[in-house]
């Protein structure tokens, strides 16, 4: 038995000098690269708004505000000193279901899924990978269709925590927080612990206890006077407590600015990638210039034909337009005049015979004699009634009369009065169809202003010009006559290339004059016309 222990301790101290050459070659090589610098040189892994935490034991972790990372194997710690973490678990709850349904545990699984639907709330190193579930289900006598119901659901790295350990298997959440506390103490984990709470209570009486205990034993040596007691020793102590009461905030200060500049600097970068590639975008086409330029004389030689013949049936399109709006102007006029015929003659007709009445006596006479006799009960004849007789003697006046050689009369006879207010509607078409003489006289006369035969619109004042253009609009409106008054082109923008600008001012110029040169031969034919 003596031998047998020592050869297992002999055999623990050769693994365990191995272990520690391994361990401090694989820190020798891992260093470099995850210790922190303070020159502002990001780690290439472990980059947070933390910056990076290296513990006590050399290793490097994420750093986090409120935490302290620290073996559990030599911590021990309790459940109160655990970081916790509210953990998003949409893909256990799918597979928790389809597990609860083929064991009959519906209730198990609504208890989790209330208490998980804003979160579950778990230690954070409190669980089990999925290679460590795997190789304990295959212990414990899981078959191979369960095994891989898990493998091929959940990824590598996913962590089951104890709350969903204790829900897939039905297992109280004690004896599951139990042992994945074990399985991480067993494999010397270092987890998060809350600083709070594993924090050393009451360093500055410790700090002042020192200083006051050695500032007693220094005293009774030589060449330790009061300067060195109070002054050296003192304000060093002073130093070390501030330091490290200070030293957590100025390093979460540090990797925060750290952090954010290199968030800064990341979007910066991937902005001046975007405005690059936008760059190259407006280049992706220049191999193809030469191939263009080579057909745009062709091409622009048709395409300039095309367009001269989409105006001109544009042209002719509106002008057959408008003539038709016109003419069925005239005809809506027209017969309106007809259908106003009818009731003219009634009005006109009753407005005589009110006219006459009061002052005919015999017309008195006879509505007396006729209105007794109707009441008699007789019958009426049309030549006996005044009222009959008047209207029938007015229409048949009407009969072969020419209205138009009749001088209309407002209080004349039946037919003198519909030719005046016939003539008022005659008069009525022609300013609203027909040119006036005053138009024409007005347009000969800015004729003559602006030279006669050699018309020249340049010699017109201002307000003969607006008269003139005010003219054409409204003698083709009537006329039901339409042409087009610009270009239909707008000038070009000007930009901020210093080389294109005298180019956009020759294209703009050049527009500018093709409008005057139109819009002068338009008015010159217009004036030519009168």
């Amino acid at each position: 038995v003596r031998r047998s222990l020592d050869f297992k301790l002999a055999v623990s101290k050769m693994l365990s000098r191995h272990a520690c050459r391994a361990l401090r070659a694989k820190r020798a090589a891992v260093a470099p690269l995850l210790q922190r610098n303070i020159w502002n040189v990001s780690l290439p892994v472990l980059s947070g708004p933390g910056g990076a935490h290296t513990t006590k034991y050399r290793i490097v972790k994420p750093g986090k505000d409120g935490v302290e990372w620290d073996d559990f194997l030599l911590a021990l710690p309790e459940r109160e000193h655990l970081m916790s973490f509210t953990k998003d678990v949409p893909l256990f709850i799918r597979y928790l279901k389809v597990v609860t349904d083929l064991e009959g545990r519906s209730s198990d699984f609504l208890a989790f899924l209330e208490r998980a639907k804003s979160g579950l709330i778990v230690e954070s190193d409190v669980y089990i990978t999925t290679e460590e579930l795997l190789a304990i289900m295959w212990k414990n006598g899981y078959s191979d269709q369960e095994r891989n119901a898990v493998q091929f659901t959940f990824p590598g790295d996913y962590k089951f925590h104890y709350p969903e350990l204790s829900a897939m298997f039905d297992i109280p959440e004690e004896d599951t927080y139990k042992f994945c506390m074990r399985t991480r103490t067993e494999q010397s984990h270092i987890g998060e612990l809350d600083w709070s709470k594993v924090q050393r209570k009451g360093f500055i009486r410790d700090h002042w206890l020192i200083f006051g205990t050695g500032l007693v034993i220094f005293k009774y040596f030589p060449f330790f006077n009061y300067y060195f007691g109070v002054k050296v020793f003192g304000t060093s102590m002073w130093c070390v407590t501030m330091y490290q009461l200070l030293n957590r905030w100025i390093a979460k200060s540090c990797r925060r600015n750290e952090y954010m500049a290199a968030q800064k600097t990341a979007q910066d970068v991937m902005d001046g990638e975007d405005k690059i590639v936008e760059s190259m975008k407006r280049f992706s086409n220049d191999a193809k210039c030469s191939e263009i330029l080579a057909s745009f004389k062709t091409e622009a030689e048709s395409k300039i034909g095309d367009y001269r013949k989409a105006l001109v049936m544009k042209m002719k399109d509106d002008l057959t337009e408008r003539a038709t709006k016109q003419l069925q102007a005239v005809a809506s006029f027209e017969a309106s005049m007809g259908s106003a015929m009818q009731e003219l003659v009634v009005r006109e007709a009753a407005s005589s015979f009110r006219d006459q009445f009061p002052g005919d006596a015999g017309m008195q006479e006879a509505a007396f004699t006729a209105a007794v006799k109707s009441l008699s009960g007789q019958q009426l004849d049309v030549t006996e009634d005044p009222v009959s007789k008047h209207f029938s003697d007015a229409f048949a006046s009407l009969a072969g009369v020419d209205l138009a050689t009749i001088a209309g009369d407002p209080q004349g006879s039946l037919a003198q009065r519909i030719a005046y207010s016939q003539q008022l509607k005659e008069a009525e078409f022609k300013q609203t169809f027909m040119v006036t003489t005053q138009e024409a006289e007005e347009i000969r006369a800015i004729a003559s202003e602006g030279g006669g035969s050699q018309f020249d619109l340049d010699k017109l004042a201002p307000h003969s010009v607006e008269r003139l253009d005010a003219l054409y609009s409204s003698i083709n409106a009537k006329v039901g006559y339409s042409l087009p008054e610009t270009l239909g082109t707008k000038p070009i923008k000007e930009t901020s290339d210093s080389a294109t600008v005298t180019y956009v001012e020759q294209v703009n110029a050049q527009l500018a004059a093709a409008s005057k040169t139109l819009r002068e031969a338009r008015l010159k034919a217009f004036v030519a016309a009168f």
